[in-house]
């Protein structure tokens, strides 16, 4: 708190651990008017923008420090992850991937820079980031959900369908993955595990309207 000479901040966490994020956010600010190149004010800034919502804000405080830090990937990061919330996602592409060429272990990278691309409709890419981390990380239970939506995503239901399979095999309980795994199934014609899995939503979540259609879809001996 003396970096900034009064006892302002103290107040503004108390506000945060309170849950008033604008009171804080308001201290901070105005903080900040002291101390424009304070780099600990904006990441605090940031942080609280984006509980906000405000990811307009919250991207200007992180390129402030940027402008201070430009080799921070940490920094780097955390903005690549508020513009994908902003929906900027070529821009997150492009942060994601500075990272990766800085040669920075940051696994949880590749999981945005994976949905960027999914986004941007590039499945191809998507799947090459997915497996990357696989490759870093090969128990990623993330990974191995994202890269069978890709596949699945991009036509490819059998390719798709391992990573699935495994995944309910670790977690029985993991009901998108049983959802989508049914639906994987579906499109393999293997109508009798589709049924089964979801089966297993509905039992896992009874109000699964989607689960429910495809399972009475299935149960009507509808053909597909």
């Amino acid at each position: 708190m003396k970096e900034f000479g009064d006892n302002r901040l103290e107040e503004a966490y108390s506000h945060v651990l309170n849950g008033d994020i604008d009171d804080a956010v308001a201290i901070f600010e105005k903080q900040l008017e002291e101390y424009p190149e304070s780099t600990h004010l904006l990441m605090e800034l940031a942080s609280l923008y984006y509980i906000q919502g405000e990811m307009t804000k919250c991207i200007c405080a992180y390129k402030k420090v940027l402008q201070i830090k430009p080799d921070s990937m940490f920094v780097n990061y955390r903005m690549g992850v508020a513009l994908y919330r902003a929906t900027h996602f070529t821009k997150a592409v492009e942060v994601f991937n500075k990272i990766v060429e800085s040669g920075k272990r940051m696994p949880m990278t590749y999981i945005w820079l994976g949905l960027s691309y999914y986004h941007l409709g590039d499945e191809e890419k998507s799947i090459d980031a997915y497996r990357k981390l696989l490759e870093l990380c090969p128990d990623a239970t993330m990974a191995n959900y994202y890269v069978g939506i890709a596949l699945k995503a991009s036509g490819r239901y059998e390719e798709a369908l391992p990573f699935f399979e495994r995944l309910v095999k670790e977690n029985n309980r993991h009901v998108s993955a049983h959802y989508h795994l049914g639906r994987t199934y579906m499109r393999t014609f293997k109508y009798d595990l589709a049924k089964e899995e979801f089966r297993k939503v509905l039992e896992l979540d009874p109000y699964n309207n989607n689960a429910q259609e495809m399972y009475d879809y299935i149960s009507d001996d509808h053909s597909f």
